[in-house]
């Protein structure tokens, strides 16, 4: 073995002593290191013998267990680069991506781009299953090429990426948008067949993924479960602050066909809340990686509350003129409670006299957000269409003071970032 390891180190020096001679300026020493090459492959100390003979390789292949994904993959990269021909031991379907991809149009029907993960992908999927539409399906994780084609194709960069009969529609939102208007079965026919197999559930979303969709300005819906004083700090652009001990009691706010992006302070507690949205239907609820902590190192922004409440997709706009309440007679006294409440039950008093009113803003496109309860004042905030809108101190003054004041006679008035001096 000491034999081995010397004769290994004289044949590395003489290596370095050869190149170096060769890559000398003057004549002489290159005609030495020319000399002494000759002569160490003379005496067998030009190269390092096997320790051990190397196996000869019968050509067969270990059956590992591998995503079908990963496998059409793997298929395409030795079709590439001529490892094995087309139809060469390939498995069924194996280069429908890249037959897709190499003629520049996915086959005539819908196709499903997507990276393994993305919560807006599952929602995707899980429409057309629940519609009984046949799609294809193409995980495209970590294969830049077919990305690199998408993003050429349909200017986008985030995934899901769905084509109907070769034409880019969008993503989830533009395939929610055709279902809800008809149109995509009018596009399809009446196709039936349901493809095999689930995605699984995926409880996380990544940071990246986050900022791509965010940096593109696409559509996110975002769910601050957070304290009060943790969002005073600073909130995601067009956030819901849904704090997660009230997430129970007010889920009904939240679309469950939607996908909610939960984050909290590092992640723990957003774990939590997704799977609290879980138990009420909210199959595409996703917790984000990190949270506030990971977005802020990465580079992302926060914004004050008022900033992410004006960053919201708004409803259209029905008659934002007039106040809702305008012309609503509220009957002074009635259904109000007579003892003085306190703690819990007084805020719950004032949330079930805010679902009163909140009918009749949704109505206009906004909503009504309570901020806190402090003695005889009850601290609110109108959301969606209702900021900025002239009317919006007439609806809290006019509408919701007066029937706060009603029903609960404790109150004594409300104060909102939107009254003045408020």
């Amino acid at each position: 073995m000491l034999g081995t390891l010397l004769r290994r180190v004289t044949i590395k020096t003489l290596d370095a002593v050869v190149d170096k001679g060769r890559t000398s300026e003057h004549g002489p020493v290159r005609a030495a290191a020319s000399a002494l090459d000759r002569v160490r492959g003379a005496v067998g100390l030009d190269e390092v013998e096997p320790q051990a003979p190397i196996p000869s390789w019968s050509g067969d292949q270990p059956d590992q267990p591998m995503w079908d994904s990963d496998r059409k993959k793997l298929h395409k990269h030795r079709l590439e680069r001529g490892i094995i021909r087309e139809n060469d031991g390939s498995p069924a379907g194996a280069d429908a991506g890249a037959g897709q991809v190499a003629s520049g149009k996915p086959k005539q029907g819908i196709a499903v781009y997507y990276k393994r993960g993305c919560p807006y992908a599952r929602a995707a999927m899980e429409l057309l299953r629940e519609r009984e539409i046949p799609f294809e399906e193409h995980d495209v994780k970590g294969d830049e090429s077919t990305l690199s084609w998408l993003k050429i194709v349909t200017k986008q960069s985030t995934t899901p990426q769905i084509f109907i009969n070769g034409e880019p529609i969008g993503g989830f939102e533009e395939l929610r948008a055709l279902d809800q208007s008809g149109e995509l079965r009018k596009r399809l026919g009446d196709a039936d067949g349901v493809p095999a197999g689930d995605e699984q559930l995926v409880d996380e979303l990544e940071i990246e993924d986050l900022k791509a969709r965010v940096d593109a300005g696409t559509d996110v819906r975002l769910v601050d479960v957070r304290t009060a004083e943790e969002v005073a700090q600073g909130m995601i652009r067009g956030a819901l602050h849904l704090p997660l001990g009230e997430l129970d009691a007010r889920h009904g706010e939240l679309d469950p066909a939607d996908v909610w992006v939960v984050y909290c302070k590092a992640g723990g507690r957003s774990m939590k809340a997704v799977q609290a949205l879980r138990g009420h239907g909210f199959r595409s609820a996703v917790s984000l990686r990190g949270g506030v902590d990971a977005w802020t190192a990465a580079g992302g922004k926060l914004v004050s509350r008022e900033e992410a409440a004006a960053r919201r997709v708004r409803l259209p706009v029905l008659h934002p003129e007039k106040s809702p309440f305008e012309g609503l007679a509220v009957a002074d006294g009635g259904g109000a409670v007579s003892e003085e409440l306190e703690g819990a039950e007084l805020v719950a008093r004032v949330r079930a006299v805010l679902d009163e009113c909140r009918p009749l803003v949704q109505a206009d496109g906004g909503d009504i957000e309570l901020l806190d309860v402090q003695g005889g004042v009850v601290h609110v905030q109108l959301t969606g269409n209702c900021i900025g809108c002239p009317s919006s101190q007439a609806t809290l003054k006019q509408g919701i003071e007066r029937r706060l004041r009603s029903r609960i006679p404790q109150i004594t008035g409300i104060a909102s970032p939107q009254l003045a001096g408020g």
